[in-house]
């Protein structure tokens, strides 16, 4: 097995314990008891030591269940565009993150902000990575068509170009509305697509 099928061994791993504790978070949270963490770690069957790795307050682990109960899985999302052409797979999954983005924009930024205070004082990486795990399997059978490389730079090109972070930089930096930052975001994949088949891509 070489080095990236390890490293991606392990990230699938890490993302399917998120999965857990997240899906744990949810289902205690459908009664009226206030959660720990201790809590949550017990009902996904998983170590106090494990999540607190991922989860170092359970502030941030509810934020993230609340925002998680809106998320189709990258599994769910894959199922809605594997019958597409990839270009169109791209630009489906995009438009589906950037709109949950808007319309949960307020809590979005709540938890990004908690977040990323958190990884300052922890310097450990709190995020999940629900896009980037999308963006994987979506280009899953490119695989052959494309060189790794290429391949690899447009998962994470994809994965920038949609999201809250990229909600923010457009409306905060750039002052667009919903709408213009939804055009600019389509036309800078468009263009990405649009040069990777003039230099003889075959999937595009």
């Amino acid at each position: 097995m070489n080095k990236m099928s390890l490293s991606q061994g392990r990230v699938n791993q890490k993302n399917k314990t998120r999965t857990k504790i997240l899906d744990a978070a949810k289902e205690l949270m459908s009664g009226s008891k206030k959660l720990t963490l201790e809590e949550v770690a017990h009902q996904a069957r998983i170590g106090r030591a494990t999540i607190y790795r991922y989860f170092p307050n359970v502030e941030l682990l509810i934020t993230e269940a609340s925002l998680d109960i809106h998320f189709l899985s990258s599994e769910e999302l894959f199922e809605k565009v594997k019958h597409l052409p990839i270009p169109e797979r791209i630009k489906y999954i995009q438009d589906y993150y950037n709109e949950l983005a808007q319309k949960h924009e307020v809590i979005f930024r709540r938890y990004l902000s908690a977040a990323l205070l958190e990884s300052i004082a922890t310097g450990n990486k709190i995020r999940g990575a629900r896009r980037l795990e999308t963006m994987s399997l979506v280009l899953s059978s490119a695989k052959g068509l494309v060189s790794e490389k290429d391949l690899e730079n447009l998962k994470n090109i994809g994965t920038i170009l949609m999201g809250i972070e990229s909600l923010i930089v457009a409306k905060d930096v750039c002052d667009l509305t919903n709408e213009q930052l939804n055009k600019t975001l389509n036309w800078a994949i468009d263009m990405i697509l649009k040069g990777m088949a003039d230099g003889g891509e075959d999937f595009v």
